[in-house]
């Protein structure tokens, strides 16, 4: 018997709206090696999520631990994602001593659901990748983002949401590289494992490099003024509102 035929079928789906897709995601929850990588990449996002990287001395800091949990929802699927989210935010926030808020919950869950709508049984391409980020950093970070950050430290909706939106924009274009480069660097060893397709590797064209790296420059040539002038930033949008 063949090593695909022992486990779960790899098969890829061009959307999440089929029966067989969630049939799929539901095997992966009893699936003992889905679980111990669900866990592995969990206890990753947490690490990662302790040591934020602060960007100059304005107080803005950005957390990478968006590669460990989009791997994850990747390989175990949007119904595997909501535990996934819900562990790495209740554990990550007893380890660092903040206080529990069931917004920022929700929020881990959408956005490992959201990754692994766009990336599960499908082939990590650029224009997914950049769906997916964009929801995550526009629609889940900033607007939802904003109504958490009222409710805690009081302020305009409007003067959260302009200041998390530059962020989230600034951030974006970095992220979507970040991503693109890290699933198509572990396509191989993933699908050796028999974690993955080996029809899940997403192929890109010389347009779509050169995309990715003006995707680089541009990250970077959006986080260096936004660090340096952060401060500046957070005073004017204040005076707007």
């Amino acid at each position: 018997m063949s090593k695909r035929t022992q486990t779960d079928s790899l098969a890829l789906y061009p959307h999440p709206f089929s029966r067989a897709y969630w049939r799929e995601a539901a095997k992966d929850c009893t699936n003992l090696r889905k679980l111990t990588v669900a866990a592995l990449l969990c206890a990753l996002a947490i690490v990662i999520e302790i040591f934020n990287i602060p960007l100059g001395t304005q107080g803005l800091q950005i957390s990478m631990s968006f590669p460990a949990i989009s791997l994850c929802s990747l390989l175990t699927g949007p119904l595997l994602a909501i535990p996934c989210g819900v562990i790495v935010d209740l554990i990550g926030i007893s380890i660092s001593g903040y206080g529990f808020f069931a917004g920022y919950t929700l929020t881990a869950v959408l956005t490992a659901v959201v990754y692994a709508l766009f990336l599960y049984r499908a082939r990590p391409s650029f224009m997914r990748i950049l769906f997916a980020k964009g929801i995550i950093n526009l629609f889940i970070n900033t607007l939802l983002g904003s109504v958490w950050r009222v409710m805690q430290q009081g302020g305009t909706y409007g003067y959260w949401a302009l200041l998390s939106g530059v962020k989230n924009l600034c951030l974006l274009p970095l992220e979507v590289f970040i991503l693109c480069i890290l699933f198509q660097a572990l396509h191989t060893p993933l699908s050796q494992q028999n974690l993955l397709s080996p029809d899940a590797k997403a192929v890109y064209s010389r347009r779509n490099f050169v995309l990715l790296t003006v995707f680089a420059l541009i990250g970077a040539a959006l986080i260096v003024p936004l660090a340096i002038w952060y401060k500046d930033i957070r005073a004017f949008i204040q005076g707007l509102f």
